[in-house]
């Protein structure tokens, strides 16, 4: 065998060793990623209630307006707000509202966000304590997703993990494990996760990036193989070279 020929088969044995490693490493990676069964991006809400009862007089907003704090969102009138500002009695004193002399009281946003709820109607009476509306905050947005795993990959989820999280329209974010609910069901676990991400920026990714659209969240489990050290070495040099 000639010297030409040696260096072509040392070079055709190099190339299939690549391809079977590289192969490995990605039927490894697969096998250390779960998808969720369902998830949807989700917003901090909030409630606002008013401390008096009294009846509706009128509503700014409906289910669906964005607000800026301090934007009025409905007018009370309390009788027992007027005989409390007739008497030496202190009128308790909310961001949430704000209060007249002919007692009426006006519920406020007291963080920017989108109204999700309206539980009162012009005309209707409410109750002292009664959340009245529900505004999803601006931000920052989550994700949580259910996933359905069995013992062994539930004991390699953990907090802190990598999740990608794919929107509609096929761009990724990346997120990570912060909260782990579980409930077993027939001997599988049924997992609840929070993800967070700093990429979920209200109106980002096309207006995608809002409460309620529905995404698939891929969680990478903790790689207990044998080619765990291999495999993080490999897909960090990667990262690190920007592929």
């Amino acid at each position: 065998m000639t010297w030409g020929n040696r260096f072509r088969l040392f070079g055709g044995l190099l190339i299939v060793l690549a391809i079977v490693a590289g192969a490995t490493l990605v039927l490894n990676q697969r096998e250390n990623q779960v998808a969720s069964g369902s998830a949807s991006i989700n917003a901090i809400a909030y409630s606002v209630g008013s401390d008096y009862a009294g009846s509706v007089v009128s509503q700014a907003v409906k289910a669906g307006d964005k607000v800026k704090k301090g934007d009025p969102l409905m007018t009370i009138q309390s009788a027992t707000l007027l005989r409390d500002l007739s008497s030496p009695k202190t009128v308790p004193v909310s961001a949430a509202y704000t209060t007249s002399k002919d007692g009426t009281l006006t519920l406020m946003a007291t963080e920017p966000g989108v109204v999700s709820d309206i539980k009162a109607q012009v005309g209707g009476l409410v109750g002292a304590g009664q959340p009245l509306a529900t505004i999803d905050r601006s931000g920052p947005f989550f994700v949580l997703a259910k996933f359905r795993v069995d013992s062994y990959d539930f004991a390699r989820v953990e907090k802190g993990a990598r999740v990608e999280i794919v929107l509609p329209n096929h761009q990724r974010v990346t997120g990570t494990v912060s909260d782990v609910k579980v409930q077993t069901v027939a001997g599988a676990a049924d997992a609840a996760i929070k993800i967070a991400s700093k990429d979920l920026i209200a109106g980002s990714h096309d207006g995608l990036v809002e409460p309620g659209t529905p995404v698939t969240a891929i969680m990478h489990l903790r790689d207990d193989g044998p080619l765990a050290g291999v495999k993080d070495s490999f897909f960090s040099l990667l990262e690190q070279i920007g592929i």
